[in-house]
């Protein structure tokens, strides 16, 4: 039987925003064969290699690479809105938050979440899976099917943990601390989300077998859930699994001040010392959030080679903090960006993302520095994604050998009015006004998954009328037991206040002051 070509595609912006060698290529063009880049260049030297199969682009649009979103949680597309909650504070309401739902339930939840995120510039994903305990591999395969399904590239973690499960001390002595018809009725709710060790690394023997590498776009990691409820043990065991594998492990890590508190008071030293002598901080360690790294610790990060996520988004919304993004490039460290599947828009749109975390960087403290440097981040965003991805050199720029993942880009509205920004840097203007609204195509892997504006893999109109019924039917509509938790959540937040409250009272030396109380 024979094989059909490759579609040959010519994608053609002013400019290719390449990232490569030649950062920007001004009427410029790409070649894309199959799932791959041929050529970057002057758009007439490769319009003459024609014929194409189609061309994309013109020069009213930008072509650049496509965002990846190196933090990520899928599930978290059941419920957009009002997250608020530090993660020591919601971590006894997690439990309750949605109704029941099945397996084409979750499916319809996740196929929604890569519609937005694709709308939104994302190609790729870091995901953080904590999954359903009643469903075969906690609804691991069922994601991945998704995955396999929109054509989206991922590197998926499901969640591991094993200590801890209320707050920041063992079980026992946080339940001693409440009344004991209250503690009682803790033990028997599912308050926690702690699934049997063991039970996950089956199943991510299973998943990394059955599909890590699939399709050249999915990688399975590890993903210990965060440095308070994984024992060094667990983390030990990561690690060799990892190594036994060759995949990769993320974790949140410095994501809150009692995070770090915790770290030094417990083990006697910062969390990323820890993490070190462990052996788990290294090149292919992805460290969500980091908000909380001391000056001490960044020399360590930026020596290890390890990602940082910075979500910036997500780190106001709960209130965790301001990550130090120049400090950690400064330092030489790797630093990327996520949304925490819980975008500051609440539309996964990445520009936004960028935009915050860029404008959250200019310290008032320091007058001679304004803003990043626009090509450095986005540098930054692609080359630190593709290697949290765990595809390193494969994506996250635009050059000959590379994956075709892609953004076309309309630029009239970001350009507007005529000769505004002739005099300004454009990717200075691209950080500072380009949106989803702006995207007009995607492709990911050589496939067009977006056109005008409107995803192609999926009927989205179908999609949403499904997930309007899922969730008029099922997920928003709590079970009495569901309803009965949630009451449990708020019995005992009172006492999470309470155990965290000394935390939150310790001195220490801010690295981000915004305004004055007096002066």
């Amino acid at each position: 039987m024979t094989s059909q070509p490759a579609e040959r595609i010519l994608v053609v912006g002013d400019p290719v925003v390449a990232l490569d060698e030649q950062t920007l290529i001004p009427d410029g063009a790409v070649i894309v064969e199959g799932s791959t880049i041929v050529a970057v260049g002057p758009r007439e030297q490769l319009a003459a290699r024609g014929p194409f199969d189609r061309v994309i682009g013109s020069r009213d649009h930008l072509v650049m690479p496509g965002f990846i979103n190196c933090h990520y949680h899928s599930e978290l597309a059941a419920g957009p809105g009002l997250y608020q909650l530090i993660f020591e504070r919601a971590n006894v309401h997690i439990h309750s938050s949605y109704g029941p739902m099945d397996t084409e339930d979750l499916a319809t939840v996740l196929r929604w979440g890569l519609v937005q995120a694709i709308k939104g510039g994302q190609t790729g994903a870091v995901d953080m899976f904590y999954g359903r305990p009643a469903m075969p591999d906690f609804g691991a395969e069922v994601a991945l099917s998704v995955y396999d399904e929109i054509g989206f590239r991922v590197a998926f973690g499901l969640v591991s943990r094993d200590q801890n499960t209320y707050v920041h001390e063992p079980d026992e002595a946080f339940l001693a601390r409440l009344p004991a018809d209250l503690a009682t009725r803790v033990r028997q709710s599912p308050m926690g989300y702690a699934w049997p060790v063991d039970d996950v690394m089956a199943s991510y023997d299973r998943l990394v077998r059955r599909w890590d590498g699939r399709g050249d776009r999915i990688r399975v990691l590890l993903a210990p859930d965060w440095t308070p409820a994984c024992s060094d043990e667990l983390y030990r065991r990561c690690r060799a699994a990892a190594d036994h594998y060759g995949t990769g492990i993320t974790s949140h890590v410095l994501e809150t001040r009692s995070e770090a508190l915790w770290n030094v008071r417990t083990h006697g030293r910062p969390a990323l010392e820890r993490l070190a002598d462990l052996g788990v901080l290294g090149p292919d360690l992805v460290c969500a959030h980091f908000v909380w790294v001391t000056d001490d610790e960044l020399r360590i990060f930026a020596d290890s080679g390890a990602v940082a996520s910075n979500n910036p988004g997500s780190n106001l919304r709960l209130s965790s903090g301001i990550c130090r993004a120049r400090d950690i490039l400064a330092s030489g460290g790797r630093l990327a960006f996520g949304t925490d599947g819980i975008s500051f828009t609440d539309r996964e749109d990445f520009f936004a993302e960028l935009r915050l975390a860029t404008m959250l960087a200019r310290d008032p403290r320091v007058f001679d520095e304004i803003r990043l440097d626009s090509a450095g981040v986005l540098r930054a965003a692609g080359e630190n994604g593709s290697r949290a991805l765990r595809m390193e050199g494969k994506v996250g720029r635009l050059a000959p050998g590379t994956f075709a993942d892609l953004l076309v880009v309309d630029t009239r509205r970001m350009l507007f009015p005529p000769g505004r920004y002739d005099s300004t840097p454009v990717l200075d203007v691209l950080v500072d006004r380009a949106s989803a609204a702006d995207i007009d195509t995607v492709l990911i892997h050589g496939k067009v998954v977006m056109a005008g504006g409107r995803v192609t893999v999926v009927d989205e109109d179908a999609l949403a009328d499904r997930l309007a019924e899922v969730g008029e039917r099922r997920l928003y509509r709590p079970t009495a037991d569901e309803r009965r938790w949630a009451a449990l959540g708020a019995e005992v937040e009172p006492y999470v206040l309470d155990f965290y409250r000394p935390w939150y009272e310790t001195r220490h030396e801010p690295a981000s002051v915004y305004n004055a109380r007096r002066l």
